[in-house]
Formats: C-alpha cells, sequence, structure tokens
C-alpha cells in the first residue's frame, strides 16, 4: 500500500500573482437543520461554494475530487453530521475561479475550520468494467441534450438520453466501486432497469425506498439485470484506488 502524506501548506503557482494557496475572503458554517431532505455541493460562479446538508466527508470528497466511498477514516460524525456552509472571496482574480481552484479554496476552508488533517493512500481494490453483452445492447438510441435518471422505487431507474458513461457512473455510485464504461457505444439512450438492491446497496440513489411500487425480493440483482434488460454486463477485476484518509478532524464553532 503506497502511502502519500498531504502538506497542509500548499503551493499554487498559476493563481495571480501569490504564491500560497487561495482562500475564501468570509465562510459561514452551520449545522444543518434536521427537515432538510436535499445534499448538494454548487459552485454557482462568482468565487462562491454552497453546500447544503453535507456532511465533511462529502465535502473531503469534492475538495480532493474523489468519490466519498474512498474517504475513509475520522471520527464518526464526519459521516454523519451535516452542515450548511456558504463561502466568497471577494478578490477580483477570484470571480473567475476554475473547479479546480475552488477545490483548492474548499481544501484550506476545511483545514481551517475543521483542523482536518488527512493522507492519500492507493491501494487494491475492485474495478468494474460496463461492457456489452454477446447478445449485443438492447438500448432505445436518444437524440437530444443529455437528460436524467429518475427514481421510480426501490430498485427501479428510468433513463432518458444517458450516455453510457452517466450509466457508469451512477453504477459506480450504486456499488460503491469503480466502474469504467467500456462499451464503446457514443450515442445516448433510454432504457429502464429494475433490480432488487442488497443490503449493501440500502440508502444508494435507487436502492432504498421510494414513490412506486417495490422491487420484487425475488428479482434479479444488478449485475443479471443489467445482462438481460440492456444487454450489458459488469465484469470485475482488482486494480489500484486512491483513498483518502482523514487523520483528524474537529467540529467548526458556528458563525
Amino acid at each position: 500500500m503506497l502511502r502519500t502524506i498531504l502538506a497542509v501548506n500548499l503551493t499554487v503557482v498559476a493563481w495571480g500573482q501569490s504564491q500560497t494557496a487561495p482562500a475564501f475572503e468570509v465562510a459561514t458554517i452551520k449545522p444543518s437543520p434536521q427537515f432538510i431532505n436535499w445534499s448538494g455541493i454548487q459552485t454557482p460562479g462568482g468565487g462562491r461554494f454552497e453546500a447544503s446538508h453535507a456532511t465533511l466527508k462529502a465535502m473531503v470528497a469534492y475538495a480532493y475530487d474523489v468519490r466519498e466511498f474512498y474517504v475513509a477514516g475520522g471520527p464518526g460524525w464526519a459521516g454523519s453530521d451535516r452542515f450548511e456552509i456558504v463561502a466568497k472571496t471577494d478578490a477580483k482574480a477570484d470571480a473567475n475561479a476554475t473547479p479546480a481552484q475552488m477545490r483548492v479554496m474548499l481544501q484550506s476552508l476545511l483545514t481551517e475550520r475543521f483542523k482536518l488533517a488527512l493522507h492519500r493512500e492507493t491501494k487494491e481494490a475492485t474495478v468494474y468494467q460496463l461492457v456489452v453483452s454477446k447478445g449485443g445492447p438492447k438500448l432505445q438510441e436518444a437524440g437530444g441534450d443529455p437528460g436524467f435518471i429518475r427514481f421510480l422505487g426501490r430498485g427501479q431507474i428510468d433513463g432518458q438520453r444517458i450516455p453510457m458513461t452517466g450509466l457508469a457512473n451512477y453504477l459506480q455510485t450504486l456499488l460503491g466501486e469503480v466502474v469504467v464504461d467500456k462499451t464503446a457505444l457514443t450515442a445516448s439512450y433510454n432504457f429502464k432497469l429494475a433490480w432488487t438492491p442488497d443490503e449493501g446497496q440500502a440508502g444508494r440513489p435507487g436502492a432504498g425506498a421510494g414513490l412506486g411500487n417495490p422491487a420484487e425480493e425475488s428479482g434479479p440483482s444488478i449485475f443479471t439485470a443489467l445482462q438481460e434488460q440492456l444487454g450489458l454486463k459488469l465484469e470485475g477485476t482488482k486494480g489500484p484506488v486512491e483513498t483518502v484518509v482523514i487523520d483528524h478532524a474537529e467540529k467548526p464553532s458556528e458563525n
């Protein structure tokens, strides 16, 4: 296992005239109200960062550009307590910050306010390749702008104008493992998929309770459903995966 220690004092050369890591001018952090049922992180522009009902692990994942299921360690509350954050910078040079630059700003904010310390590790993990089954794909090609994946209920999704990279990303979140698109299918597609989630998928998108009729408990697994209903297959291999491990974190004071 390869371990890389992350330095707290970051330097960024291509950021205006400064040689030190950029940081937000002001930031407010508050515990999230219990009644909020939406969670998200966004950068609406103008050097502004917003997180709603987000856990520390979710923000670490965004800041260091990894999937949340590859953020490990830390205190128990790092994956359960949720926060509301609004941060922005007044500097004109930062008003049109790129996503990469906003991530560096968030890294600085988490280090300062959450006393965050972490390191990266590369380990062997399961990596799935999404490929076309021998019988060929069973997908309806669709034109138009990129669409959406809608959850119809437990173990049921409806995809509209979805490229295979989009489906691979959804499966990656569902399975908690890396999924890479190797189908060579370049169009967007409409499809419906129904399966019986296993216990390990509980609470993941499309796997938990939802509106509509629940999937039959005797129905196919996600692997079988992909083959039978979409003509696709997940092939598992082992490969290197980068993880971020939280060594230390403290709850921030409100302001």
